[in-house]
Order: structure tokens, then C-alpha cells, then sequence
């Protein structure tokens, strides 16, 4: 009697057996391999010249209608011409906007000792690190960046500031094809269309001095389009 009931349970146990396998190979996620990595980094490295296209929203702006006449703030816009992004290879996965012009997020900020400084600020590179990864349907590879914080050592009110400036990459990641990746300057055909950033917040130390782009404060978006 008992073999009679051990044996009625083995079809059981193959059903459950199958179930869990097949769920098993539904749940494997399908990751590129180290060497496609390098070979797209590769192929993306280099250096692409063209123009910031920034728009940010301060004090300054007027209010407007849109097409359908609902009320609207009119920002500002301005275009910075002759700069270059340089995407280096796999040894370093990093991105550089260079010249970046720190100067106008003097246009954002309220605390006048700061806003002076900034004003009186060079050029410089906003830096981000880079990585690949498949889309969630695997027909496409993601590129996606995140921007390093940017330091500063300014002097403003008689006393040294050691300021941080936070940007975001705009919660946005970009789409390759495979075979796009596979093309020499891959990256330009993604830059054509424009890589976002956004200007998020700025510390003096550990203290927050300002954040950005929340409820109807003021914000900064920051466009680069290869030419």
C-alpha cells in the first residue's frame, strides 16, 4: 500500500520538477559580455565637436501662453558653439564635456556672494562615468551615464568656499542597436539627437546651498548636439 502511494506521488513530483525548471530558465537575465563591452566602448571613444544648447528658467523670466493660451513660463535660451565631448575607450569609461561655461549657472543661483563668483568663473568640464547594458526587450543595448560631481575653490564675501555642483543625467538612458555599436563613432549618431543633463543642486561643504529644477524654483538643462 505504501509503494502504491509512493508512486502515485512521482508524476507529482515531475510536474513540479518541470514547472520549477521552466521558471528557472524565464528567470535567467542575459548579460553582455566583457568583450562586447570593450568592443563597444571602442567603437564609441573619441571626440565629438559641436554645441550646448541651454535653457534655464530665473527671476528674469516672463510669463507666457501657449498654443492653447494656458499660462506658461517663457525660459531662457542660449547656444554655445565650438565645444567638443570626449568619450574615452573601455580603460576608463568616462565621458568629458569639455568648456562647459560654469559662468552662466550665475544666471540660477540666488545667493548673491555665490552668483558673483560664478559669474567670474573659466570654463570647464562637466565629467560622468558610462556603462552598457541590454534593454529589458534584449533587441537593444542601453547607454546610459552619470555625472561626477563638479569641485570648486572660490573665494566670495572674504572667505574660501569649497563648493560642489551636482548635475543629473535627466533620468534618461539612450538606445543602441547592436549593429550601430558595431560602426566606428558610434556615439555620433546618438549625439545628433542631444545628450541631457541636468543642473541639480549645489553644496558649500556639507551645506546645501540650492537645489534645482523643483516645484516653481529655478532650473538649468543642459543640451549637447554633435555637429
Amino acid at each position: 500500500m505504501r509503494n502504491l502511494k509512493f508512486l502515485g506521488i512521482i508524476p507529482l513530483l515531475f510536474t513540479v520538477f518541470y514547472l520549477a525548471s521552466c521558471s528557472s530558465e524565464n528567470d535567467v537575465v542575459k548579460r553582455l559580455t566583457s568583450k562586447q563591452k570593450e568592443t563597444y566602448a571602442q567603437n564609441i571613444s573619441g571626440e565629438y565637436p559641436g554645441r550646448y544648447v541651454i535653457v534655464y528658467k530665473n527671476k528674469d523670466c516672463v510669463e507666457g501662453t501657449d498654443e492653447e493660451g494656458r499660462p506658461i513660463t517663457v525660459a531662457h535660451s542660449e547656444t554655445f558653439s565650438g565645444i567638443q565631448v570626449d568619450v574615452s575607450d573601455n580603460n576608463m569609461l568616462h565621458v568629458f564635456f569639455q568648456d562647459f561655461p560654469i559662468f552662466l549657472i550665475s544666471k540660477v543661483v540666488t545667493d548673491e556672494g555665490l552668483s558673483h563668483a560664478l559669474a567670474e568663473s573659466t570654463q570647464q568640464a562637466i565629467t560622468a562615468r558610462y556603462g552598457f547594458d541590454y534593454d529589458t526587450d534584449y533587441s537593444h543595448v542601453k547607454w546610459a551615464f552619470i555625472p561626477n560631481v563638479m569641485l570648486l575653490n572660490l573665494n566670495y564675501d572674504g572667505v574660501d568656499h569649497h563648493i560642489r555642483i551636482e548635475f543629473n543625467n535627466n533620468s534618461q538612458y539612450y538606445k543602441f542597436t547592436e549593429d550601430e555599436l558595431k560602426q566606428p563613432k558610434a556615439f555620433c549618431s546618438l549625439a545628433k539627437n542631444g545628450i541631457t543633463l541636468q543642473l541639480e543642486a549645489i553644496y558649500d561643504g556639507p551645506t546645501l546651498i540650492q537645489r534645482f529644477g523643483y516645484e516653481n524654483g529655478n532650473y538649468m538643462h543642459i543640451v549637447f548636439k554633435a555637429d
